[in-house]
């Protein structure tokens, strides 16, 4: 299982954007696999990293990324 990244335990809207992003995400995957839904997590993980704070803009870039968007 995953680890959730430290700055989510101290930023209750930060874990709420990611939630946000992923809920929205899944909605657009329809009916992948779980490790497909994993990756989309990960990469919306990675780019909160990188400042991203857009629920919309995390869940686009995320699925541009693995390829489900262009």
């Amino acid at each position: 299982m995953a680890q959730i990244p430290p700055f989510t335990n101290s930023d209750p809207e930060m874990a709420a954007t990611l939630g946000a992003a992923y809920d929205e995400a899944v909605a657009r995957l329809l009916n992948q696999p779980d490790i497909v839904r994993e990756t989309i997590a990960k990469r919306i993980v990675a780019l909160a990293a990188k400042g991203e704070r857009d629920v919309h803009a995390l869940c686009d870039k995320a699925l541009i990324a693995e390829g489900f968007l262009s």
